[in-house]
């Protein structure tokens, strides 16, 4: 059925879909520039982005289901580690993680007119290969001591063939230095939506599911490796990739 009804998605996209969502992506990119940094309003950096990833998934037609969000204690700061199948990560987490957090994205998203620089101005942290860990660790520090959580995809960039790939180190030492309890989230489905190598996006829902947080108490900066280990192995699980 799927395969039948392509080339329908095809056509909603390039008639309908894509226009409406780069004008709802300038505008929510202007209202987090007015509302988190020019006239700062509480969450005036959070809940624009909110609707406007909730609003893409409705768009493109995409049903995200979430399972474990009693795993998570919204009372705390965290630092949410997941797996990255595709570019629709950003918009099921963003639109369902319900706290407001800020990424640590790839500096390349930087040059995203508009949104790019609003991500910027609202402490948001660009990482690139080059990036001083001292600095990636200030601005993290920064980001919790001011009451937000962080999301980090463990792997660093999207999948190339929808497999769980290595983690690195980066969250996991940002959540040694800052104490903060790591969340595990495995997302499931997004892979099949938009490939790397795909053009045009297909049908897929989406799952995203909370595990229980790894606490940090009781561990200092030599558990990093542990911590990396243990939280692969809880994704894995979930994408039956043991």
């Amino acid at each position: 059925m799927r395969k039948i009804l392509f080339p329908l998605y095809v056509l909603y996209q390039i008639c309908f879909a894509w226009w409406v969502g780069i004008l709802a992506t300038m505008i929510t990119a202007i209202l987090i520039l007015v509302f988190g940094k020019y006239i700062p309003v509480k969450n005036g950096d959070y809940y624009p982005a909110l609707v406007w990833c909730r609003f893409m998934c409705l768009l493109f037609l995409i049903p995200v289901r979430v399972i474990g969000r009693e795993n998570v204690d919204y009372s705390k700061n965290h630092i949410f580690v997941a797996n990255h199948q595709g570019m629709f990560d950003i918009f099921a987490l963003y639109g369902y993680i319900n706290q407001n957090f800020k990424w640590m994205m790839k500096d390349a998203l930087r040059k995203v007119p508009i949104l790019g620089l609003a991500c910027a101005e609202t402490d948001h942290i660009y990482v690139n290969r080059t990036t001083p860990q001292k600095d990636i660790l200030r601005k993290a520090q920064k980001v919790i001591k001011d009451g937000k959580s962080m999301t980090i995809f463990a792997e660093g960039t999207r999948s190339a063939n929808g497999k769980l790939g290595r983690f690195k180190k980066g969250a996991f030492v940002v959540a040694s230095l800052t104490r903060s309890d790591i969340v595990p989230v495995a997302i499931q489905g997004s892979y099949d939506i938009m490939p790397k190598s795909a053009i045009f996006m297909r049908w897929s829902p989406i799952t995203i599911t909370f595990h229980k947080a790894i606490e940090m108490q009781g561990k200092g900066a030599e558990a990093v490796d542990n911590l990396m280990a243990e939280t692969r192995a809880v994704i894995a699980k979930t994408l039956g990739e043991e």
